[in-house]
């Protein structure tokens, strides 16, 4: 694989209704008085919107996976690290915007829940850097 690939995460119909409605609500009390009110909503503004931008899964080509979500969650892992992928539907929070998750287990027994919008595609990239990893089907 040369250069670096970046898959989105796969959105729920929930999440996306989970951040549109402070928005809408917050643009609507702004508008009304006291239009100050709004501000209170600000700090859920600030954490719930760059969640719903910037929750990638990005596949370098010096064998590293680099999981983003909002301003605040940024950690980096060895591909070859990978021991198994299988899907999930675990509810644990995770840097995933959906319930369609793939449940990523280390050889060092820790694990990552994920969902991007092409899963098939997301483990052929991995499995192209590191063959030994285990796939299981639904």
């Amino acid at each position: 694989m040369s250069g670096t690939i970046v898959f989105r995460s796969k959105r729920s119909a929930w999440f996306s209704l989970a951040t549109i409605l402070p928005v809408a609500f917050t643009i609507v009390i702004s508008f009304n008085d006291p239009w100050y009110l709004s501000l209170v909503m600000l700090p859920v503004i600030l954490i719930i919107v760059p969640i719903y931008f910037r929750t990638t899964y990005t596949i370098h080509d010096i064998d590293q996976l680099t999981v983003v979500c909002g301003l605040l969650y940024k950690k980096t892992f060895n591909i070859n690290d990978i021991a198994g992928i299988r899907p999930s539907s675990n509810v644990i929070s995770s840097p995933a915007l959906s319930l369609d998750r793939l449940e990523i287990k280390f050889k060092n027994k820790e694990w990552l829940l994920i969902s991007p919008v092409l899963p098939e595609r997301f483990i052929e990239v991995l499995q192209a850097i590191n063959p030994g990893i285990e796939v299981k089907k639904k």
